[in-house]
């Protein structure tokens, strides 16, 4: 069911650029044709308010059907669906059969994790569970349980993807010599699933169309007049101060071609406990909330995975080693806002200030 107060406000989603955010926020878009030649559908999946537009009517159905498929990823994937290839791999002693996506989504995973000098680890499921950062009254874990937890985190060397059957290439197995390790693909899976679902909707004949899964944003071929898309940047200094989207305030607006608009940040999910700002970026080496002097990174790309790898990549290794991290990627461009509210971006970001 869609959230009562995101509902009422679909239609004003739609009214300006788009506002790309961190986890659990909504987007807008402003439509590029008449109404009558443009669908729209929303749903709440990824625990988030989620839409997709294409610039042709007569498509509700089609779009019913990718948040099928974007449904059917997230039954797979998700740390918190017991009967996914994640849930049962993590409830399990020694591993589990998984589907070939997840495994090699996984494989996807350990290379970030080696890119990312070791930040951006997947296998934090035993400290992530710790943290409850959508209760309503959120706490820090005990000390002593984080410390603990720490002793499963990174521990490839225990962890195996391989084929059950090198005949058949439906079936994988991820196996694990630690019955304590637990994945959380939390920083990789809304990418993956929003790019699967522009796959989706490419293959059944959409030319033109905006993807947004609270926040991941993707940009289905081009607009019909040839000008760049928009999406608006919000403000860190204000994230999450008011309810409605719409009514938070921008630094900037991103432009882009054909592709994907993702940010994470530190100022969405987080509470206060004895004075101290507690935030949802992990580290996972110590088990806290990392030590950043980035206030949210901003990654334009090609595809919404790899963007969402590399936006969570950088707010933890901080403005210095992230910007090296992009710029050993082709085709991809950052916009980040540092701690003093300062801007740094790569020389290929179409990034205009407000």
């Amino acid at each position: 069911m869609i959230h009562r107060s995101l509902k009422k406000f679909a239609a004003l989603l739609l009214l300006t650029a788009v506002i790309v955010a961190q986890c659990g926020c909504t987007a807008q878009t402003a439509p590029q044709e008449p109404a009558a030649e443009t669908s729209f559908g929303e749903d709440w999946l990824l625990n988030t308010y989620c839409y997709i537009q294409t610039y042709e009517g007569g498509q509700e159905s089609l779009i019913r059907q990718a948040f099928s498929v974007a449904r059917d990823f997230e039954n797979q994937l998700s740390r918190t669906i017991a009967t996914s290839d994640i849930g049962r791999f993590n409830a399990s002693e020694s591993g589990c059969s998984v589907d070939v996506d997840t495994a090699l989504l996984l494989q996807d995973c350990r290379d970030a994790w080696e890119r990312s000098d070791h930040m951006l680890d997947v296998t934090m499921g035993a400290v992530t569970q710790l943290w409850d950062f959508s209760a309503e009254d959120p706490k820090v874990p005990d000390a002593a349980a984080i410390e603990e937890a720490l002793t499963h985190v990174g521990s490839w060397e225990w962890i195996g993807v391989e084929p059950l059957d090198d005949t058949d290439p439906g079936d994988w197995q991820i196996s694990k010599a630690d019955p304590a390790i637990a994945l959380d693909l939390g920083a990789v899976a809304k990418g993956y699933i929003a790019d699967k679902t522009a796959d989706f909707l490419r293959e059944h004949g959409v030319d033109r169309a905006v993807i947004n899964f609270g926040g991941n944003v993707v940009f289905v071929g081009s607009k019909e007049d040839g000008s760049p898309w928009a999406c608006g940047i919000e403000d860190p200094a204000e994230g999450g101060s008011e309810e409605l989207i719409q009514d938070r305030a921008l630094v900037g607006l991103v432009r882009c071609g054909e592709g994907s608009v993702v940010t994470s940040g530190t100022y969405e999910r987080c509470f206060m406990q004895d004075g101290v700002l507690y935030h949802h970026v992990l580290d996972p080496h110590t088990g806290y909330p990392v030590e950043t002097d980035l206030l949210s990174a901003t990654i334009i790309g090609p595809s919404s995975q790899v963007c969402d790898t590399l936006s969570t990549s950088c707010l933890l290794l901080g403005c210095e080693k992230g910007m090296a991290l992009i710029q050993s990627f082709e085709d991809y461009e950052a916009v980040f806002i540092l701690e003093d509210g300062s801007i740094v971006k790569t020389d290929g970001a179409d990034f205009e200030e407000e």
